[in-house]
């Protein structure tokens, strides 16, 4: 047994739980371990692209970013660039959307109201009722997936190109195992889905975790230059710092910047790290594993590949 299939044996998740498990260590080399089994009985597979969830969020994060550098005015209000919207799109900017700091109704409110599949129409719809937001922009910090929707409309309208489309070309170097996708019959995962997981920027993403392990480790060298917005904390009207850059939690580990993110959907728990100054990362993705447990392996496999200190 691989180290890492061991330290997923020894996580205590549910026998024949679908399971997959990708470091980066300092030297760049990737280790990939996998377990259990699909519905069909089909072993998993280092190949098979799982469901991100939130993961996607710093994809988005990152998409928003580059077009920082270009055509988008981070704090001008969404309405300068996106019809339709209540009244808050004359308030609220991209900047507090990526820091989750917009006001939006929180993750769970939006979900319950739609009820049903979370699908692109049904929340242009629900914004359509003239959604009232939950706190003044600026005041507070709480997550809502409706505000990486909205970036990844931003980015869609000012980029010319889908969302996806964008995504590929400009972040993903033509990696066939990463990306968004509005179609997930094909995914064995999705037969245990509830509800179906359709839209995009704050989820929509379907990755091996090998492709997101590489995406990490990208990342972490930063060739797209836009780790000075995206590791950005957020900061609140009075001046508040918020642990939330753009797609990003920042942590710390070994006194060096950690930069992390969980998510879940039904049948789908997800949990990512990584560290740039060590150049370290890793990745586990689930088809429904306790998040205790995900997170618990994801600080074990960081720990695994973190480089040992120097000889006194």
């Amino acid at each position: 047994m691989s180290a890492l299939a061991g330290l997923i044996a020894a996580a205590g998740f549910d026998d024949g739980l679908p399971v997959v498990l990708a470091t980066v260590d300092a030297a760049g080399i990737m280790s990939v371990a996998v377990a259990g089994t699909w519905p069909s009985g089909r072993p998993v597979t280092p190949d098979d692209r799982f469901y991100g969830a939130s993961l996607a969020k710093q994809l988005t994060g990152a998409a928003a970013a580059l077009l920082v550098r270009g055509r988008l005015d981070a704090d001008a209000p969404l309405s300068a660039y996106l019809e339709g919207l209540p009244e808050w799109g004359e308030r609220v900017t991209a900047r507090q959307l990526a820091h989750h700091i917009a006001g939006l109704p929180e993750a769970g409110i939006a979900e319950a109201a739609v009820g049903g599949d979370w699908t692109e129409a049904a929340v242009t719809e629900y914004l359509g009722r003239r959604v009232a937001l939950s706190y003044p922009p600026g005041t507070e910090h709480r997550y809502s997936n409706l505000g990486y929707i909205l970036l990844a409309r931003l980015v869609t309208k000012l980029s010319g190109k889908p969302f996806a489309e964008f995504v590929a070309d400009s972040l993903c170097g033509g990696d066939a195992g990463i990306g968004f996708a509005s179609e997930v019959a094909g995914f064995p995962q999705a037969a245990g889905f509830s509800s179906l997981p359709l839209t995009q920027g704050d989820g929509g993403l379907w990755t091996t975790a090998g492709s997101f392990a590489r995406w990490l480790a990208t990342q972490n060298r930063d060739p797209l230059h836009i780790a000075d917005i995206v590791e950005a904390p957020g900061r609140l009207s009075d001046g508040t710092v918020v642990d939330y850059g753009w797609g990003l939690g920042l942590r710390r580990y070994r006194g060096k910047r950690l930069l992390i993110h969980g998510g879940s959907w039904s049948g789908a728990t997800a949990k990512a790290l990584r560290c740039p100054a060590l150049g370290i990362a890793a990745v586990v993705l689930t088809a429904g594993g306790d998040m205790r447990e995900v997170v618990g392996l994801a600080d074990a496999a960081l720990e695994r590949v973190t480089p040992l200190p120097p000889p006194p």
